[in-house]
């Protein structure tokens, strides 16, 4: 069994089966969470739960947070009652979190000056891929500080890359979910243009997936959510355009042009205000279906 304890806050939809596939690894667990509930679930499990982060990091050699925005994640480090507070000097803190390159650096320096290391490791591949332990992990930091860490992220994800220094994993991240935003705005506007001039959706996804217009995002929106009109929130509305605005932010820094990125941070401010916001990021098309006055459905 291994000897290493792991803490882990931020147990959502994602971080909730990441941390059981950690504890599955025969890794001694301490949760913490806002909401006690799934806390109390875990603890029958075998965790042991903690009462703030400060507590949970004072009992753990390596950190994991998984935590919705930039803002939450420097609350839940640096704010009173933090990891800050109770970590041991020669931890490490994991971050599975999707926040931006420079909330990423300015934690690390917070924390290096306790003496502890701070990886960047955002994760891809959804709720499926979370419980199955199948996650694609994007990894920023000092490269001795992500092989001590690897035996922890090789629990949660099949696919492991070391990016570079802190916030590079960050980086790939959000260009990925720049990718996500661009392309399911374009197969939106596809599939409702295509319904709209006469052609069956079913007829029409079937075309396009099996001809040089298919992505992931068309295979992963359209069967099993758009066209059955079921918007269920495994990846909301709202999180992909936080993550966008990030995208868009690093091209500012870098002085890179995103005009297709920034289209698609509008195409989802237009769904939030649509009041779709808390639904999958599949209801982007719903706007456009409104305005066309047609529905893309089975």
């Amino acid at each position: 069994m291994p000897e290493t304890t792991v803490g882990f806050i931020g147990l959502g939809k994602m971080g909730r089966p990441m941390s059981r596939n950690i504890m599955s690894g025969g890794y001694p667990l301490v949760v913490a969470n806002r909401s006690q509930q799934v806390v109390q679930e875990l603890a029958a499990e075998g965790a042991t739960a903690a009462a703030s982060a400060a507590e949970l990091a004072a009992k753990a050699e390596i950190v994991c947070l998984c935590l919705p925005v930039p803002a939450t994640v420097e609350e839940v480090v640096l704010g009173p009652g933090g990891v800050a507070e109770g970590i041991k000097p020669g931890s490490i803190v994991v971050d599975f979190s999707t926040i931006g390159p420079g909330t990423c650096r300015s934690v690390a320096r917070a924390l290096e000056a306790k003496g502890v290391a701070y990886l960047d490791a955002p994760v891809s591949g959804g709720t499926t891929g979370a419980e199955a332990g199948t996650l694609t992990v994007m990894v920023g930091g000092d490269q001795a500080e992500y092989e001590r860490a690897l035996p922890v992220l090789q629990r949660v994800g099949k696919k492991i890359v070391y990016a570079g220094p802190v916030g590079a994993g960050a980086v790939v991240k959000l260009m990925n979910q720049l990718l996500v935003g661009i392309n399911l705005a374009g197969a939106a506007e596809a599939m409702v243009l295509g319904t709209k001039a006469g052609v069956d959706p079913t007829l029409l996804l079937e075309t396009i997936a099996s001809a040089t217009g298919n992505s992931f995002q068309l295979q992963r929106c359209f069967p099993d959510m758009v066209l059955k009109g079921n918007f269920d929130a495994m990846f909301s509305v709202d999180l992909l355009h936080k993550d966008l605005g990030l995208g868009v932010e690093v091209g500012k820094e870098n002085r890179v042009r995103l005009l297709l990125g920034a289209l698609a941070v509008q195409v989802f401010e237009e769904a939030r205000e649509a009041g779709f916001g808390e639904q999958d990021i599949a209801a982007v098309i719903r706007p456009l279906e409104a305005l066309a006055k047609v529905e893309v459905r089975a």
